[in-house]
């Protein structure tokens, strides 16, 4: 099959800053390979964005599902993938309320997924979305954020200032810098610097912010055991010098 032309999405859209802030992660796509070429069956990628981890496993060999909810990434991840002509299906669902005909021997998690499903109850829901998809002997893994992530103040001689995330398209440069990061009981707070520069030079910015749930493994295991999976050895992701560490719990779902 001829590959199709891919447009770049929109200069200033969704997935465009999903990309610079999300598309240079790759810690963990080396674990992401090992348990795919384990786990038989095809793969479920929860909260796919524009790709990231379903693009990379496709080119592997694996044919893959992504779910997600944002209808703009949804489009740019099917234009991608019908690009590169790679065996990745696209659904249009929340992470909480998806139903599939079909069952897999794999579905994931990554990043910071779970700590975006507005508490213990929207988690429940996904988990359990997850638990009745899953073949018979099937796994499911999650990446949980390391708990508390250090405070992101005013940098020092210590701390030095952290580094943007930078993207250019059709010589617009979008750079988004985290600026502060504040802890909370029961949640995390990211602001981030977003600043978009025009191929004259022209340069606007907006402060964008993103608000987690606390969350350990210990925790999301119980809320999985609750939709009848069993907790296997997690792994680790180790830090990076642009991002933080992680752990990735592993469940095995019902019989």
């Amino acid at each position: 099959m001829r590959a199709i032309r891919q447009a770049p999405p929109a200069i200033d859209s969704a997935a465009v800053w999903h990309d610079a802030e999300n598309g240079s992660y790759g810690a963990d796509l080396v674990i992401w390979e090992q348990v795919a070429e384990r786990c038989e069956g095809p793969v479920l990628d929860l909260g796919a964005g524009t790709g990231r981890v379903a693009l990379h496993l496709a080119a592997r060999g694996h044919r893959v599902l992504a779910v997600e909810r944002d209808l703009e990434l949804v489009e740019v991840l099917r234009e991608r993938a019908a690009a590169r002509d790679l065996p990745v299906a696209v659904a249009h669902a929340d992470v909480r309320e998806f139903e599939l005909d079909e069952r897999f021997g794999l579905i994931l998690a990554p990043m910071q997924l779970v700590h975006l499903l507005d508490g213990p109850a929207g988690r429940v829901r996904m988990l359990c979305a997850a638990a009745a998809s899953l073949r018979p002997g099937g796994e499911f893994y999650a990446a949980v954020l390391d708990d508390p992530l250090p405070p992101l103040g005013p940098p020092t001689a210590d701390t030095p200032a952290p580094l943007p995330d930078v993207r250019e398209i059709d010589g617009w440069v979008h750079s988004s810098l985290p600026t502060e990061i504040r802890i909370a009981p029961d949640s995390i707070t990211i602001e981030r610097l977003r600043q978009l520069v025009s191929p004259t030079g022209r340069l606007t910015d907006e402060i964008h912010m993103v608000t987690l749930d606390r969350l350990t493994p210990a925790t999301l295991e119980s809320e999985a055991e609750l939709c009848g999976m069993r907790p296997l050895p997690r792994l680790p992701i180790v830090e990076t010098d642009d991002h933080v560490g992680s752990v990735i719990v592993r469940m095995r779902g019902p019989r």
